[in-house]
């Protein structure tokens, strides 16, 4: 199998993509995250299905939408060229295969096509990359054994996966010594629960006698079992010699009666003689009815004409041809009249009235115009309603507006203190001068009060003192003047005070109300400014219409027959459907021209048939009537031939039934003679001596069988004096059978009731318990016991399997590994072997053998790679698939990679490689390989 061509619709992220694989060995190039991985995806994708979809970073689908899928195209030795396409469907996705042939088919094609592998098995030997060698260095040699040898035999690696999972199962169940496996545990509970159980009853002294008699029971039961079984064999052996006997009396008689039978006699002489015999009689009745069929064979008349049929049926296209134009044709007027029909009803029109308007280019563009005129003037007047509107609207909402307005106006107490302070303002502004003016003069009397006042009270201190009424006089009239002084610049002159106490410090409160007052008031004009202008925008609006225009209009659907109220946006298409009308009718006029031409040849069709078979036809079965006469005379003209060939025939078989007829008599002479007989009365009587003596040595082997069957025969010492016979005999073995059996049923009745007693007087709850308990631990423990038992069957049949493989398939994979082996390693080791441990060893040159553990990491890479191409070289007949190698050589030396690219280029004969790498220097060890970059498919290298 060559993969030749890869298209990949869409996958991850290549798209739209077509890439020719032309040469054995194929190299994929490009840098990590080039989409390498990819590609190989895509091809063991569309081989074996997409991944699940709840593995949707395995799936690869396109993350920017688009097809999912692609197609690979392939040669197969068995099914030459073969193209798969896989899209999205179903999770593992829909595919189609097309074979050279012109078949399809689909997965059951796919899976005969891929010889019944699955995407494991295929891997297992086909596909590997540098991770699966890297990992042997970190392998035990138990591990690198298994994998080397699933390296060399289909299916291993599957059946060693499994058998390791069933050993560490095992080992999670019971272990030698260990103490937390489940079989362990349930080990140490059971003695646990048995010492305790026993410690119960060692506490029930009082019943110890019954438990006593209960051993005595199973003694003796046991006792009984030795004794039935003793006369159970005896009845057996007394059977079997019941059975013996008369066979060996009757095989005593036959062999005498054998001894007297014919010698010579031929072997089945009688089915011979008879078969002989009806052969004759059956030529003889053959004869006379060959000769019978002879006479009755009836004479050959005229020959019936056939060329004009033949002439006629040969010209059936022209008359199928014909008669589909006419019903084309027909149904064409059918339908050209059922769409007249229909435009005449969206037109309201009658035929006459839509065939006599003018249809005209020039009537349609007047239409036009007196359309779009009529159109402007109804905008123009619908723009000056809407500016109407407009402004009436404006003026409601601005009369509105001053509505809310005045509804908002300050109240007349705002405006009478607003008036007030327009007065109050310049006599507060002269009172607070005034009163600064006051207060510079105040403080120079006030220096002058303290000096009066200080004066005064010292003159009168002083006057007091030295009794002096001048100085006193002078005193009291420095304080008068203080006193007067004082009260001088407390006193207001004309109440100014007053008036700066009681709108000192209100200044801003009243300035705001006057803003507040001016603005509304402002407001205010503006509102009846803006009613003033819309109803001067409303009076200055000219009224117009649009009369003329559409007075104009429907005059012109008068003159076009159409309805004055048909709507301006439907005249247009009604204008169209009319001029449609025009149409059909015309092409109607010419159809029902052309479908009566036709008649007309299909009747002289018709009559030239007629003639032709002389019968009378029509037009639904004039095919049918020709060819049913052709085939009558055809019949007829067959018929003769048959008479003449079946004449030749009869007159051939009745020359051979003749010659048939001698040799049978002569076998029949030859047969007397074997027999030494003359007649035929001898030859019965000779047979059925011979047939006795043949009957006698059948009986005598079937006999033999019996024997046989029953065995070995002695007559029992019993019977040997003969005054007992074998019925008397198994009659007294019987009765002592039942007297053993009625004993037994006796003492199982005392068991149950020693049972019973012992039960009860064990029944309190914690043996209760313990006993439920100890049953549980011992199913549990039964059946943990059986899955290990289960694992272990089951190991032992992989390790039986693994035997058989490396005795039967795995020796011819490992002739033509090691030379591959040796080949790798430059001769340096020269055997790959297996040891009777099972393990695998390299034998060097020098004689020494190494434990494939003790291996270099290189060499054991190359061991591995000596087996996958030993066993994909060995299936190349029965599965030729292509090789896919994900960069495994790129951590050899130059030396190992020179060695192995020799032998894969050796291997291309047979294989074809693809491999896939990143590293440029592994690009260039493969200078005559395809190369294809994966990121720059121009710069790829096709051959």
């Amino acid at each position: 199998m060559k993969l030749e061509k890869l298209i990949i619709y869409g996958f991850g992220r290549h798209e739209n993509r077509t890439i020719d694989l032309n040469k054995p060995m194929a190299v994929f190039y490009g840098m990590n995250e080039a989409g390498k991985t990819t590609i190989q995806q895509f091809v063991l994708q569309i081989l074996f299905g997409f991944s699940a979809r709840s593995q949707p970073h395995k799936r690869y689908e396109p993350k920017a939408g688009g097809k999912y899928g692609g197609q690979l195209q392939l040669t197969d030795p068995v099914h030459g060229r073969v193209v798969i396409e896989r899209t999205a469907g179903k999770s593992a996705g829909d595919v189609t295969l097309w074979f050279d042939d012109g078949r399809r088919g689909g997965e059951a094609e796919l899976s005969e096509l891929l010889r019944g592998y699955d995407r494991a098995s295929y891997e297992a030997i086909y596909s590997f990359s540098v991770h699966e060698l890297q990992d042997l260095d970190q392998m035990t040699e138990q591990e690198l054994t298994r994998t080397l040898l699933s390296s060399g035999t289909a299916g291993v690696d599957h059946a060693g996966k499994m058998e390791s999972q069933l050993e560490r199962e095992m080992g999670e169940l019971f272990k030698k010594g260990g103490k937390l496996p489940l079989i362990n545990r349930l080990t140490e509970e059971l003695r646990e629960l048995e010492a305790e159980l026993r410690d119960y009853k060692l506490r029930a002294d009082t019943f110890r006698p019954a438990t006593e008699r209960l051993e005595q029971i199973k003694q003796r039961l046991g006792e009984l079992d030795r004794a039935e079984n003793i006369i159970v064999q005896g009845i057996k052996e007394a059977e079997k010699w019941q059975q013996a006997a008369p066979l060996l009396a009757r095989k005593q008689q036959l062999e005498r009666l054998a001894e007297n039978g014919p010698v010579n006699f031929p072997e089945s002489g009688i089915r011979q003689y008879e078969r002989l015999l009806d052969q004759k009689n059956e030529l003889q009745a053959e004869s006379a009815f060959l000769e019978n069929e002879l006479a009755r064979l009836k004479p050959v008349g005229d020959l019936p004409e056939t060329d004009s049929l033949a002439d006629l049926l040969g010209r059936e296209a022209e008359w199928h041809q014909m008669d589909s134009s006419l019903k084309v044709k027909e149904e064409e007027r059918c339908r050209l009249q059922d769409d007249l029909g229909r435009l005449l009803k969206l037109c309201g029109m009658t035929q006459e009235q839509a065939l006599s308007a003018d249809a005209s280019l020039e009537q349609e563009e007047r239409l036009k115009s007196i359309l779009q005129a009529l159109q402007s003037a109804e905008q123009e007047q619908a723009f000056r309603q809407r500016r109407l509107a407009e402004e009436r609207e404006r003026l409601s909402e601005a009369e509105h507006a001053l509505k809310q307005y005045l509804e908002a106006e300050p109240p007349e107490e705002q405006r009478q203190r607003a008036e007030r302070w327009a007065d109050i303002e310049p006599q507060l502004a002269l009172a607070k001068a005034q009163r600064k003016r006051q207060a510079g003069t105040a403080a120079n009397n006030r220096l002058a009060q303290f000096l009066l006042g200080a004066i005064g009270v010292v003159g009168l201190a002083i006057a007091a003192v030295s009794a002096d009424a001048f100085t006193g006089v002078l005193a009291a009239m420095a304080l008068g003047a203080s006193a007067w002084l004082w009260w001088r610049d407390r006193k207001s002159p004309d109440g100014s005070d007053e008036l700066v106490e009681r709108y000192a410090g209100k200044e801003a409160e009243y300035e705001a109300l006057l803003t507040k007052l001016a603005e509304y008031d402002k407001g205010l004009d503006e509102r009846f400014d803006a009613i003033e202008s819309s109803k001067r925008k409303i009076a200055a609006l000219p009224q117009t219409n649009s009369s003329p225009e559409l007075q104009e209009y429907r005059s012109l659907l008068r003159s076009l027959g159409f309805p004055e109220e048909t709507s301006r946006a439907t005249v247009l298409t009604v204008f169209d459907k009319l001029r449609d009308v025009h149409t059909a009718a015309s092409r109607l006029e010419r159809i029902s021209g052309e479908i009566g031409k036709l008649e007309n040849e299909r009747e002289a069709w018709l009559d030239q048939a007629q003639r032709a078979c002389g019968k009378p036809a029509s037009a639904s079965n004039v095919i049918s009537v020709l060819r049913a006469e052709w085939e009558t005379r055809q019949q007829k003209l067959q018929n003769a031939g048959k008479i003449r060939e079946k004449k030749r025939q009869l007159e051939e078989q009745s020359r051979k039934c003749g010659e048939r007829l001698a040799k049978l008599s002569e076998a029949l002479e030859e047969l007397f003679t074997r027999a030494a007989v003359a007649d035929e009365d001898s030859f019965y009587r000779a047979a059925k001596r011979s047939e006795q003596a043949n009957s006698a040595q059948e009986q005598l082997r079937v006999i033999q069988s019996q024997l046989s069957v029953i065995g070995e025969v002695e007559k029992p010492a019993a019977l040997a004096d003969g005054r007992v016979d074998a019925e008397q005999f198994l009659g007294r073995l019987q009765r002592q059978l039942d007297e053993l059996r009625e004993e037994r049923q006796s003492l199982w009745e005392e068991q149950a009731e020693k049972l019973q007693l012992t039960r009860h007087l064990l029944s309190d709850e914690g043996h209760a318990l313990k006993l439920q308990e100890l049953e549980m631990k011992k199913a549990e423990f039964q059946d943990a016991a059986k899955e290990w038992a289960v694992n272990r069957a089951i190991v032992e049949v992989f390790k039986q399997t693994m035997d058989e493989l490396k005795e039967t398939k795995l020796p011819a994979v490992l002739r033509l590994s090691e030379s591959y082996f040796t080949q790798l390693t430059g001769g340096d080791y020269v055997r790959l072997l297996l040891s009777r441990e099972g393990n695998f060893e390299a034998l060097r040159k020098d004689g020494l053998r190494f434990r494939v553990i003790e291996l270099s990491q290189a060499t054991k890479e190359q061991a591995y790679l000596a087996l996958r191409f030993a066993l994909a070289s060995s299936l190349k007949e029965s599965h030729p698939f292509p090789i896919i190698m994900d960069d495994p050589f790129v951590h050899f030396d130059r030396r190992r990679r020179r060695q192995v690219i020799k032998l894969v280029e050796e291997l291309q004969a047979n294989h074809q490689f693809i491999y896939f790498t990143c590293h440029e220097e592994m690009r260039e060890a493969w200078p005559s390989a395809q190369q294809i970059d994966v990121a720059n498919p121009e710069r790829s290298i096709q051959a």
